[in-house]
């Protein structure tokens, strides 16, 4: 049996406190808050070759909650079908936790507004910066957890 290196940020992302109940007792600052909160913009990538930019806004609550939405453009796609759609926009809606000791958010997808049909709901482990100035981690796809979302401030 052949084992894979899983890069050193999965593990990082794995082990660094991704249970909820690290959540239940913090409150957040508002400079934390305001630190995180607002517009990123970054690129998704899978392995199969895939890459969309992202334009996301977060919203931060002071008990780690989070919601907000990615604005998503398809730049690239294996699939032959979806040459046509190169270009094409779509929105997740998002939400989930911020744990502000280890700047990790743990974020899922539970709707989409998607006219195109170029969309998936995901789900999001981010670790953010020690500045806040950028986001990056891995994301389900489809339970394998191999692609990368990377994130700066605007």
């Amino acid at each position: 049996m052949r084992i894979r290196r899983m890069p050193l940020i999965v593990f990082m992302l794995l082990g660094i406190g991704f249970a909820q109940n690290l959540a239940n007792a913090q409150t957040i600052t508002a400079a934390e808050q305001a630190a995180v909160a607002g517009p990123w913009s970054g690129r998704w990538t899978a392995p199969e070759g895939w890459l969309y930019e992202a334009a996301m806004t977060l919203r931060v609550a002071a008990s780690g909650t989070v919601d907000g939405e990615i604005n998503w453009t398809m730049r690239k796609s294996p699939r032959p079908a979806d040459q046509k759609k190169l270009g094409m926009s779509g929105m997740e809606l998002i939400r989930g936790t911020y744990h502000a000791a280890s700047g990790a958010f743990v974020l899922e997808g539970y709707d989409k507004k998607d006219p195109n049909t170029i969309l998936g709901l995901d789900k999001y482990r981010l670790i953010a910066s020690d500045d806040r100035r950028t986001l990056a981690g891995v994301t389900a796809h489809h339970d394998r957890w191999n692609a990368q979302f990377w994130l700066t401030r605007n």
